[in-house]
């Protein structure tokens, strides 16, 4: 009696395990940035120090509508244009999944916020910063949309899109701490709810794409799928992370708390511009090979179940 053929490629427990950790970090960010005084004060230092710098950027303005549709008008198109290239019986759950990405993670910020809506004034700049806005919705509205894309995408062209996402991600959760919309630790918890919801997503997308005998393989190359679009978004962020910490607890190691933040500094700015926008590359390295690993078990089990000529 033939035995039956076990479906290697989906590996529920590393997406499990993936939103797990997403969720444990973000309540470590959380107590860390929001209920304790030292979190609040460099958060809010960093904040105050975007919104007195100058900058050549133009200005955004939070009640305006044209902000909300540059962030989110490319990547639509593109997941459109995506969904396109995929076979017919693909096309619409693959986009549903994406759509339900985007809107999941916004959703999700938006009840954090109404959830945990007051912030503890634990330091004398709390009063300038009543409200909790951990989560940053346009950052999660950027980083969902481009979520979206990498879902949608053709399994082969994953790695290409993830570095798009993070690229995407990253711009925007950079562009609005120097506009002094919000404070660094909302676009981290902003990257983590996205990629939380990203791990749902794909969990369910690599569901679908295992029934695809027609499956677009990866591009043969040694080492880790995606290894050298993972490495890219891995140099960055690393580096970019590193510059934020350096210049945020470089000061604060050699003159103290409540010297190095009496004041807003180039270092403070410097620290909010790279730690608002490094980490989105972070996670795209994470995952990029986790996705590409996994596309690349699917395509073998699909070439053994491809029937002889």
């Amino acid at each position: 009696m033939p035995q039956q053929q076990r479906n290697p490629a989906f590996h529920l427990e590393r997406w499990v395990a993936g939103f797990l950790l997403c969720v444990v970090l973000f309540g470590v960010l959380y107590l860390g940035a929001v209920r304790t005084g030292p979190g609040q004060l460099l958060d809010q230092m960093m904040q105050r120090t975007a919104a007195g710098t100058w900058n050549p950027l133009p200005e955004l303005n939070a009640h305006r509508t044209w902000a909300t549709v540059w962030i989110l008008l490319p990547p639509a198109l593109a997941c459109l244009a995506l969904g396109h290239q995929r076979g017919s019986h693909q096309r619409w759950l693959v986009l549903l999944c994406g759509a339900a990405v985007a809107l999941g993670s916004n959703i999700t910020t938006q009840l954090i916020k109404l959830v945990w809506s007051s912030r503890p004034a634990l330091v004398s700049l709390s009063q300038e910063w009543p409200m909790n806005s951990l989560p940053s919705g346009h950052t999660t509205m950027a980083a969902g949309a481009a979520a979206a894309a990498f879902l949608i995408c053709r399994p082969r062209d994953r790695a290409f899109w993830g570095v798009l996402a993070g690229i995407w991600a990253a711009g925007w959760g950079g562009y609005i701490y120097i506009e002094g919309w919000h404070l660094p630790s909302d676009m981290l918890a902003a990257y983590l709810v996205v990629a939380a919801w990203t791990l749902l997503g794909g969990a369910v997308v690599h569901h679908v794409e295992a029934s695809d005998p027609q499956l677009a393989p990866l591009p043969a190359e040694p080492g880790i799928p995606g290894g050298r679009q993972a490495g890219l978004c891995l140099t960055l962020g690393v580096i970019g992370t590193a510059i934020g910490l350096a210049a945020l607890l470089g000061p604060v190691a050699r003159h103290g708390l409540a010297e190095a933040t009496a004041s807003p500094s180039p270092w403070l700015f410097m620290a909010g511009a790279a730690l608002s926008s490094a980490p989105a590359f972070l996670l795209s390295a994470v995952l990029i090979p986790l996705f590409s690993s996994e596309t690349r078990h699917l395509t073998r089990t699909a070439r053994t179940r491809r029937p002889p000529r």
